[in-house]
């Protein structure tokens, strides 16, 4: 590197430093070189069909996915269990197409409107009132390595559900759902990732009607 600086002029070997710099930041930032990795699968389900009418169902808004602050980035995070479990590590080369949050709120709208539990799901922009307001915090979106060759990806989270008509809580749960690594890699991990979300997904989605439904059915004389 100084025989390389040696023969810039100071305006060359600046630019030279930036780049290094931009080398070593990497991680922190998205850049073209990153292969962006996806939790949606190649070939997803067919929407639901519905055959009886709705509008006898609860209209449900779903505020906008939250995370804890690690989770605010579109790093593609994992740990090393076996080398040191509490050190959070980032691909170099890799990313996701975006934070944890929005990909788990993209596929949570789209659970909840294929379930043919509400009479309409609303997003935080839409227009309309609601009965139900479900919100969603993510506490993990990672891929953990149990040793070189074996993993699991882990997701997980608190839902709860909220009366609209006076902003009381109903209920609230905790979701925890893993997806076992097919290969000890990035792809693999975002393989991984898919099958666990999924199940997180679909968890909250039965949870949210289930409740409503039997909230409904108490207050009923």
């Amino acid at each position: 590197m100084r025989h390389l600086c040696s023969k810039c002029s100071p305006v060359g070997k600046r630019a030279v430093l930036a780049g290094l710099v931009l080398l070593a930041t990497g991680c922190a930032t998205s850049v073209s070189w990153q292969a962006p990795y996806d939790i949606t699968p190649p070939h997803p389900a067919p929407l639901a069909s519905t055959t009886g009418s709705t509008a006898m169902l609860p209209v449900l808004r779903l505020r906008p996915v939250s995370a804890v602050h690690w989770l605010e980035t579109d790093s593609y995070q994992y740990h090393l269990l076996y080398q040191d479990p509490q050190r959070l590590l980032a691909y170099r080369d890799a990313r996701w197409i975006g934070t944890p949050p929005q990909m788990i709120a993209s596929r949570l709208q789209r659970q909840l409107e294929e379930s043919s539990q509400w009479r309409a799901v609303l997003t935080p922009l839409s227009r309309g009132s609601s009965v139900w307001l479900l919100q969603v915090r993510l506490t993990d979106f990672v891929v953990n390595f149990s040793g070189p060759d074996a993993g699991a990806a882990l997701v997980a989270g608190t839902a709860t559900l909220v009366k609209t008509a006076d902003y009381q809580v109903v209920a609230q749960r905790h979701f925890r759902f893993t997806g076992t690594l097919p290969s000890a890699n990035a792809q693999g991990g975002a393989k991984a990732m898919a099958t666990a979300s999924a199940r997180f997904v679909r968890a909250v989605s039965s949870w949210a009607a289930q409740t409503a439904a039997t909230e409904h059915s108490a207050r009923q004389p």
